[in-house]
């Protein structure tokens, strides 16, 4: 049974990584199922053994994505060492220092991610993202609210008000962030859109101006496309 379930397991892991390269380098909506099971070298019956539809392998795929960063949020609201606001800190590093560790992957993905042909898959690990994460993010509000910290009443609904707001910020930011080299003055742009975002958080939860951070400089920075990275 174990040798069964790890033959399963890596025939999976293959498939996934298999469509993956072939929605960035074709896009979600150009790349069919015969391209993936071409490129792994199965019957179509395998794929479907795996996956009931092209679409189905998409959600296997961003959840594979965002899995790590949901753990990360679940341990952090659990803590008992960290004040709401500590947490709430914490809970935006724990996304941009996934992104650092991951760079090139990162810088990979803002590439395809941003292609007209991804815009399912994009949305996708955004509705997957807030699905796993949102509940714990009105943890750490409700945490906030006990504590005196934030003066609000309704969590859940400004939880989403937040979160929502940060969509908006990351879609432009990502699609300045693709000509931040030939456009060095984009950089300006999105630390401003950062600035008031952080601001909106502050008085959304009724907190001291500064109370906030989110993004500096040089982590923007580190999404500069180098002109080889584009040919």
């Amino acid at each position: 049974m174990v040798r069964i379930s790890k033959e399963y397991d890596e025939r999976l892991k293959e498939l996934l990584d298999s469509a993956q390269q072939l929605f960035f380098e074709k896009g979600y909506q150009k790349t069919s199922v015969n391209d993936i099971i071409e490129e792994v070298g199965v019957a179509k019956g395998t794929f479907y053994h795996y996956f009931k539809t092209k679409s189905d392998l998409l959600d296997k795929l961003v959840e594979r994505f965002t899995a790590g960063i949901h753990v990360e949020t679940k341990k952090l609201a659990e803590r008992t060492d960290l004040n709401a606001l500590e947490k709430m800190n914490e809970f935006f590093a724990l996304g941009r220092n996934f992104k650092a560790r991951n760079i090139e992957l990162m810088k990979l993905l803002l590439k395809a991610l941003y292609n007209e042909e991804n815009l399912v898959m994009r949305h996708r690990m955004i509705r997957n993202r807030i699905k796993l994460t949102l509940p714990e993010f009105v943890k750490i509000i409700d945490q906030g609210i006990k504590e005196g910290v934030f003066n609000v009443t309704n969590s859940r609904e400004l939880a989403e008000l937040i979160y929502y707001l940060g969509i908006n910020i990351n879609e432009l930011a990502g699609e300045l962030m693709l000509t931040l080299s030939e456009n060095p003055e984009n950089i300006d742009i999105i630390e401003g859109k950062i600035k008031a975002y952080e601001s909106s958080i502050e008085k959304i939860l009724g907190v001291a101006e500064g109370s906030i951070s989110i993004a500096d400089r040089d982590y923007i920075n580190m999404f500069r496309l180098e002109e080889e990275d584009k040919k």
